[in-house]
């Protein structure tokens, strides 16, 4: 062998031992080999900051945005977990990543407690597209991994993402921790590497998305056909078993919350599958399955209703305070970007609508009295 290769080789192997050397190291620094790190089991982004083009979705004079999770996967303007006194939990809706870092109905309503002299504060615990079935599994494997937190209230901003749910899945799914153990779940769990590049891939894919059109797009609502007739007749047959199961996971979730030591609040969604007009509930003739029947906007908007009504009954039976704002507001077009999520303007409408309710909660400071302050469902 020539010397120079010989060298080469050399130079080659050394620097292979010190890359080697430098993951293994970073390892078991960042890594979790040496502790159970349950937080990188769930589909969180952590420690990232991503710039997103909201311009295809509303008008706004700063079309680009920033996007934050600290490194417990939680949004919010507090510096450690312990400050915070209200925990938000939900899927899009409440995640709101289209929304402005410090313009979240989270920032809006701790801005509204700010200038009453009490240093109130919201965290965002939404992720994209988790239903109950997610929210039940936050308890065991995201919020008991963040130290210091114990939050005085968990407030549920629920129905939508449960409207078809029968088990969960997507961001639902938490890695099974029994059976099988593939050398990917492993990875998942233990390797700082492997989730930092995991973190990169979801900033690429969702970047991506958005270029080619597969993330949130925009709903002109004011070219939207509306009707007053709905397709359907009756609901009871087809939603019996599911609101039953809602039921079952909305019990599990107020458990849940008191075994964490928080008292837990119920907040119904608003869409823009529906409207009010002169009085008169109007659905969008836009038309979607719910397994194999067809419905418009107005038998979606009678069908969540009784999903909501489940949330106020389950909620008056524990001794639980239930928000139906899906009930008490009415919206403008401008409100939603979509037939889900909310704009900047609808936004501030949902914070300031909050504000107003959880004040009286708060003020009212006992449990039993939250129940007569927090409305069943509004006052």
């Amino acid at each position: 062998m020539k010397p120079r290769l010989k060298r080469s080789i050399r130079i080659l192997l050394v620097n292979m031992i010190i890359v080697g050397l430098g993951v293994v190291a970073s390892e078991l620094i960042f890594g979790g080999w040496l502790r159970s790190n349950n937080l990188y089991k769930l589909n969180l982004i952590q420690a990232q900051t991503i710039k997103y083009n909201t311009e295809n979705l509303y008008l706004s004079a700063s079309p680009m945005i920033s996007y934050t999770r600290d490194k417990y996967g939680l949004r919010g303007s507090f510096g450690d977990p312990s400050e915070i006194d209200i925990l938000t939990v939900g899927g899009s809706t409440t995640d709101q990543r289209n929304i402005m870092d410090g313009e979240t109905w989270q920032d809006v309503i701790q801005a509204r407690f700010k200038q009453i002299g009490n240093e109130f504060v919201i965290a965002n615990a939404g992720v994209d597209g988790q239903s109950t079935f997610g929210h039940i599994k936050n308890f065991d494997w995201w919020f008991s991994e963040i130290p210091n937190l114990k939050p005085k209230y968990i407030l549920f901003y629920v129905g939508i993402n449960d409207f078809y749910k029968d088990e969960g899945a997507g961001y639902d799914a938490l890695i099974s921790t029994n059976g099988t153990w593939s050398v990917r779940q492993t990875l998942s769990e233990k390797s700082a590497v492997y989730n930092l590049l995991r973190t990169i891939k979801g900033i690429y894919q969702a970047q991506f998305e958005r270029k080619v059109g597969l993330a949130h797009h925009s709903v002109n609502h004011s070219k939207v056909g509306w009707s007053s007739n709905p397709m359907l007749k009756s609901y009871d047959d087809l939603m019996k078993t599911r609101l039953n199961e809602y039921a079952e996971r909305l019990n599990i979730l107020i458990d849940k919350a008191r075994d964490f030591g928080s008292i837990p609040i119920f907040v119904t969604q608003p869409s823009r599958t529906y409207r009010k007009k002169n009085g008169v509930i109007e659905g969008s003739k836009w038309t979607i399955r719910y397994d194999n029947t067809q419905i418009n906007g107005l038998d979606f908007y009678y069908m969540i209703r009784k999903l909501d009504n489940v949330t106020i009954s389950i909620c008056r039976a524990r001794g639980v305070v239930c928000i139906d704002m899906a009930k008490d507001t009415e919206w403008e077009d401008d409100d939603f970007y979509d037939r889900w999520h909310m704009t900047p303007k609808g936004t501030i409408k949902v914070g300031l609508y909050l504000f107003e309710r959880l004040k009286k909660i708060v003020d009212a400071g006992e449990q039993s009295v939250v129940a007569k302050a927090g409305s069943f469902p509004n006052d």
